[in-house]
């Protein structure tokens, strides 16, 4: 991961309770980063092994301060 991607992504940490819920936010930017085809949450999580539904359940019920992100 790039250095300043790293510091910037640091510095959001703080927005979320679990360290779950941050590792998932981390996988969906570098998804959306990454050379896909598509952006959307099913490839992104294909791509990351992760299940899609839980990456769904992170945009859609997880938890974080959208405010102070």
């Amino acid at each position: 991961m790039h250095t300043a991607l790293k510091s910037w992504l640091g510095d959001l940490r703080v927005c979320f309770r679990r360290e779950q819920t941050w590792e998932y936010l981390q996988i969906y930017l570098l998804g959306l980063l990454a050379d896909l085809k598509r952006k959307s949450i099913e490839p992104i999580a294909l791509a990351a092994k992760v299940p899609v539904r839980t990456m769904q359940e992170f945009l859609s019920f997880f938890v974080w301060d959208h405010d102070r992100l």
